[in-house]
């Protein structure tokens, strides 16, 4: 529930990089920091008054660009949701294909708020504005978008031959100003775009507490007290361990002389961590000196240290920091939580106190130590001792191709341990690069961080192709992974991404041959008539195909029941029966168009998919399909090398056009008198067409005025006039056939001079004044409806004898 808010029919897997958007609201992208010098008469875009423009201390830049995020984030019960990658991933998103984009511009609990009603209108005259009082502080930044053109189009234009014409001055062009202003927990920004005859330039203006001072319950700018030096912070901060870290190192003039932001592990945290380094060094010293855990207190210490002032409400989600040790990064994921507050970690560590003011830096105090970062997750998977099968089956896939080092990963990797819980011929095939390994690994990877701590209780987050997974902590702290494989270690993070051992892998559906899928979904009728044809083994096989499953339901009906029947020991027969069901390529719903005419594995039959809009008020929007005119229940589901899709009736081929059918139909016999010698003969016999015909009956033409029918019997101009309006110009299944609406219409075309009007009331479907009392014969070259009523042309009204009626013999 939580990163599954979209249409699963609408995605669209091309392996490209992007972002994606579930709740429909777009990021507007703020300029680059300091990216050039403000002009000499530079002027604030928006004109302010009341507040003291002094110099602010600013961090260390660690990311050119900073990005200004959606508002209002959804945030839903349970653990951790999907976070924006920030263009890191490398897999598609979620409109290309990996991972839906959540932003976050506060800290803790209170989200940006965009321009964007009446309200904010009339916003200047009302409410604190606390951006205007004491103590704020205001950043600018001028940019040019033109700076952002690649050089390659500037070449281009150099390039271009003189005997180009100019183009004239377009004197319509004039200034153009935007603006969009924003207030969050911290800050106060407005930007704006002003387009002066083709040139742009972005202003933007950020209004924020000056350094030692904060906002407090929606005041103005307050002090915080008298800042201290941030050795003495953390004296008072009694975080006694790290501090004996620094003394130790040797480091105590660095912090005095310098301004830097700590990330400080509790006493707890590091005694833990100290404690797993003796017990790992006594098991496993090999391991030990391979994850780079045994630091010296210097390096550990550096590996906790940032640059500058560092504060996390200025930080966004996969946002990377360098740490004074070699540059090693550190990853800040934010994840919003059922208190609206933001649960922060910083290399999966949870930041438990942030942001605490010094005179010379900012502490923030986590739960667990900041192990740095130095090698990519594709590195750790091949060095790691117990990721010896996951790694091997890992080459034979693409999916190396897609991780990218700038990139945001989480890897649910299945240990050796998992590995061996196979069946040996599973295993084998799996690890040779059969059994569907391509669909079982992505299963195991997410767009983004998913870090231990952010599992909280039940949650949810989406794999690379877009499958929902679960995850849950329990209460006994045991960490599951979609309610079967258990976390044997968590968080070992790499510089693009996150690793978590799993003591068995899970086997998705489109990891399943289909035979698995079949009983898993409860198709046991489908699935016995192919074992009875012997085609388990060749439709586990199937590579790059469609299925269409009947229902067990389906089997039931006359139709069906004659069908088998007449094949029940005929072996041939029934295996013709199953290959009529399926065809060659992965035909999901997305693409799929109306009229479509698929060969099966029948011999090449074909079968055909119609679509339809049966929304009186939307009738541009498809909601059915059909196959066969048995109607498309289920959609898209995956099974190994295949797709499946979920049909009504057991799908049988046509092998009569519309004209055979009626002459082999004994209650069609009038009909096929008028018929003869016609047009509308010769059409319906043609096989290149896709037309639905509506067929009176016998008993339709007796209950006929007697000197029309003659005249039907009679005069083959009159009758083939009045049989063109029982052609309709598509194929028009009774699936197919949406409710009727008051004051809604839906007409289809026919051969005829008009259209007819079409309708379903309950279980009835109605053409013009005529119910169709047997639906969907299928022929070679559409489809038969019989029909109770014989549907003479109209014309409009010319004498009050007449009243507005129709008489054969007039026309």
């Amino acid at each position: 529930d939580l990163f599954n808010q979209d249409d699963p029919f609408a995605h669209t897997w091309a392996w490209a990089n992007g972002n994606y958007n579930p709740t429909g609201i777009r990021s507007v992208a703020s300029s680059e920091r300091d990216r050039e010098p403000l002009s000499p008469d530079y002027k604030d875009p928006v004109v302010t008054s009341g507040s003291d423009q002094k110099s602010v201390i600013q961090p260390k830049p660690t990311n050119p660009t900073t990005t200004t995020k959606s508002p209002d984030n959804p945030v839903i019960p349970g653990g951790v949701i999907d976070v924006d990658a920030n263009n890191g991933g490398g897999f598609p998103t979620l409109t290309s294909s990996f991972g839906p984009e959540f932003d976050f511009t506060s800290s803790f609990g209170l989200s940006a708020k965009p321009f964007g009603g009446i309200g904010d209108l009339f916003s200047g005259f009302g409410g604190s504005q606390w951006w205007k009082g004491d103590n704020v502080c205001i950043e600018r930044e001028e940019s040019t978008d033109d700076d952002d053109k690649n050089e390659d189009q500037t070449e281009e234009k150099k390039n271009e031959t003189e005997t180009t014409a100019a183009s004239p001055p377009d004197t319509f062009t004039t200034s153009i100003r935007l603006s969009n202003c924003f207030e969050s927990s911290n800050k106060y920004e407005c930007i704006t775009k002003i387009n002066n005859h083709g040139v742009v330039k972005t202003f933007t203006v950020r209004y924020k507490c000056c350094y030692g001072y904060k906002r407090e319950s929606g005041k103005g700018c307050e002090k915080q007290g008298d800042l201290k030096p941030i050795l003495d912070t953390l004296t008072d901060m009694r975080v006694d361990e790290f501090k004996g870290l620094i003394k130790g190192a040797g480091l105590e003039s660095m912090f005095t002389d310098g301004n830097y932001s700590l990330i400080v592990p509790t006493d707890n945290a590091l005694n833990m961590y100290n404690d797993k380094l003796n017990d790992m060094n006594k098991v496993d010293p090999t391991r030990r000196r391979r994850t780079a855990n045994a630091l010296s207190n210097k390096d550990l210490v550096l590996s906790h240290t940032l640059e500058g002032f560092v504060d996390l409400q200025d930080l966004t989600n996969e946002q990377l920091l360098k740490s004074e040790n070699n540059n090693s990064t550190i990853r800040f994921n934010m994840y919003p939580t059922q208190s609206r507050e933001k649960l922060v970690t910083a290399n999966c560590a949870r930041i438990s106190k942030p942001n605490v003011l010094s005179k010379n830096g900012i502490v923030h105090v986590a739960d667990g130590v900041v192990i740095p970062a130095t090698e990519g997750i594709e590195s750790i998977i091949r060095q790691h001792p117990k990721l010896t099968s996951f790694k091997k089956a890992l080459e034979y896939t693409d999916i190396s191709t897609h991780i990218k080092p700038e990139g945001h990963y989480t890897v649910f990797a299945p240990t050796d341990e998992a590995f061996n819980k196979l069946e040996e011929g599973q295993k084998q095939k799996i690890l040779n690069g059969g059994g569907c390994v391509e669909s079982i690994l992505k299963f195991h990877f997410t767009p983004h961080t998913v870090c231990s701590s952010a599992i909280i209780g039940n949650a949810t987050t989406h794999n690379v192709e877009g499958d929902i997974l679960n995850l849950e902590r329990t209460a006994d702290d045991e960490l599951i992974f979609e309610g079967k494989a258990k976390f044997t270690e968590a968080d070992i993070m790499g510089t693009n991404g996150v690793i978590h051992l799993l003591d068995d892998i899970i086997i998705p559906t489109s990891g399943l041959y289909i035979g698995s899928v079949l009983r898993t979904h409860n198709f046991t009728k489908f699935q016995e008539i192919v074992d009875r044809a012997g085609l388990r083994e060749e439709i586990n096989a199937l590579n790059n195909a469609t299925v269409f499953v009947p229902v067990d339901t389906a089997f039931e009906t006359p139709e069906a029941k004659k069908v088998l029947e007449a094949a029940k020991d005929n072996p041939e027969k029934l295996k013709e029966i199953v290959r009529y069901h399926i065809v060659q390529g992965q035909l999901q719903s997305s693409d799929m168009n109306n009229n479509l005419l698929l060969e099966t594995n029948d011999y090449g039959k074909d079968i055909r998919v119609n679509l339809y809009s049966t929304l009186p008020l939307f009738t541009n929007v498809v909601n059915r399909a059909t196959v066969n005119c048995a109607k498309m229940i289920g959609f898209d589901e995956r099974a190994c090398g295949s797709i499946i899709h979920e049909v009504s009736k057991v799908l049988v081929p046509p092998s009569q056009s519309i004209l055979e059918i009626i002459d082999s139909t004994e209650k069609y016999s009038t009909l096929r008198t008028i018929l003869k010698d016609t047009e509308v003969e010769k059409i319906l016999q043609q096989s290149n067409q896709s037309i639905t015909f509506l067929a009176p009956t016998d008993e339709t033409f007796a209950a006929m005025d007697e000197k029309e029918k003659k005249v039907l019997l009679e005069n083959k101009e009159k009758a083939n006039l009045v049989l063109r309006n029982h052609v309709l110009t598509e194929v028009l299944c009774c699936a197919g056939v949406g409710p009727q609406s008051w004051g809604f219409s839906s007409f289809v075309t026919t051969l005829g001079s008009g259209h007819v009007e079409i309708g379903r009331s309950g279980s009835q479907i109605r053409i013009n004044k005529g119910v169709i009392t047997s639906c969907d014969t299928l022929a070679t070259n559409g489809v038969v409806h019989t029909i109770n009523k014989v549907l003479l042309p109209r014309r409009p009204q010319v004498s009050p004898t007449i009243g507005g009626g129709f008489f054969l013999f007039d026309i």
